[in-house]
């Protein structure tokens, strides 16, 4: 048993470890996406804070309606920090998620395009498809199975080998030199990340398998995410919104005194009531959202909250964040990225074990 086990782990390590090396090194990338491109786009995605206070809902939608006349807004995102952009968001023809545009909050300025951004784009396509569509799914979804199948294949084989306490198991023994080093490197390291592993490949299958994705929701007792569909936006005209808004927001302001974000989709208005999802200045991410409803009259008619949803919604909502890491902070994000980039480690020093053995048997 240990015997064939071990030839499997050198084998499916061979095979996938090129695969994995590309989605690890592309993964670590992507951990830190969100502070890179703020890096890279000083004045649109950090902006300097004013002394004037930031446009009220009414004027920013009739700013950015000026702006691209003609145009259906789906969305338009409030910040509520000082130093942060708005957003809106133009209907766009077939795509679901439109056309995205950052908007100076004091001015309703609409902001240069975010740098970095399409080649982000290109990467995380490599990180979950290998630029290859179906079959680069197809792939990364496979090696993501293989390296749950390597993390505890490692695992049983080194309990089999019964190492000395804890020191035997977390650190390296002196006096090695060559083949017996690149063991121990190997071994101790992949104990080292063990369960990083297993939580990058176990959230990360969830992007190549729809059936695991809906498995994961279901155990969790959750609904499983939905692709969002493109929907058919009407214009709503800036007076329009403008009274939509005169009773709701200062009823949410009332409500939520202060918040890093506040959203109001236009196909929300169609009813009677105004749905405002805002995310909290203290939350971990941006998918920890609440949600209010005000009617007519500025009452709130609904209320959900992110820290009241049950144990398991919350995970599958913050699924992706989980994925990089930053549903821990920042340090989640350095943990998940350096053992992301461990893979290219371990597949160069499984390389040189697997071919050394090889050499040596010829």
């Amino acid at each position: 048993m240990k015997s064939l086990l071990l030839r499997l782990h050198g084998w499916l390590g061979i095979s996938a470890g090129l695969i994995l090396a590309v989605v690890g090194s592309t993964g670590a990338l992507l951990s830190f996406e969100p502070q890179i491109l703020r890096l890279l786009n000083p004045g649109t995605l950090v902006i300097a804070p004013e002394s004037i206070p930031m446009l009220t809902p009414a004027a920013l939608y009739e700013s950015v309606s000026a702006a691209r006349p003609g145009r259906a807004i789906q969305s338009l995102t409030l910040s509520g920090e000082p130093d942060r952009p708005a957003q809106v968001v133009y209907a766009k023809p077939g795509n679901p998620r439109g056309d995205a545009i950052w908007v100076q909050p004091y001015s309703g300025e609409l902001l240069p395009e975010v740098r970095g951004h399409k080649t982000f784009h290109v990467i995380e396509d490599i990180h979950r498809k290998l630029l290859a569509g179906a079959l680069g799914k197809a792939l990364t979804g496979a090696a993501a199975l293989v390296l749950v199948f390597m993390a505890l294949s490692g695992l049983y084989l080194r309990w089999a080998r019964r190492p000395r306490g804890l020191k035997g198991w977390f650190t390296l023994r002196r006096g090695l030199n060559g083949r017996p080093f690149l063991w121990q490197l190997h071994a101790v390291g992949g104990t080292w990340v063990l369960i990083f592993f297993l939580l990058s490949a176990g959230t990360g299958l969830s992007w190549s398998y729809d059936w695991y994705k809906a498995g994961v929701a279901l155990a969790l007792g959750a609904e499983a995410p939905k692709k969002p569909k493109a929907k058919h936006v009407q214009p709503v005209a800036p007076d329009v919104f403008a009274a939509r808004m005169e009773q709701a927001w200062p009823a949410f302001q009332a409500q939520v005194p202060s918040y890093a974000s506040a959203s109001i989709a236009l196909d929300s208005l169609a009813g009677d009531a105004v749905k405002i999802d805002y995310v909290l200045v203290n939350a971990a991410h941006e998918r920890e959202k609440n949600t209010l409803k005000f009617d007519a009259t500025g009452a709130v008619s609904e209320r959900k909250l992110f820290a009241e949803q049950p144990w398991g919604e919350r995970i599958v909502s913050s699924w992706k964040q989980l994925h990089t890491g930053l549903y821990w902070g920042w340090a989640g994000q350095l943990v998940l990225m350096l053992s992301s980039l461990s893979m290219l480690a371990f597949f160069y020093i499984g390389v040189r074990l697997y071919f050394g053995k090889a050499q040596r048997a010829g």
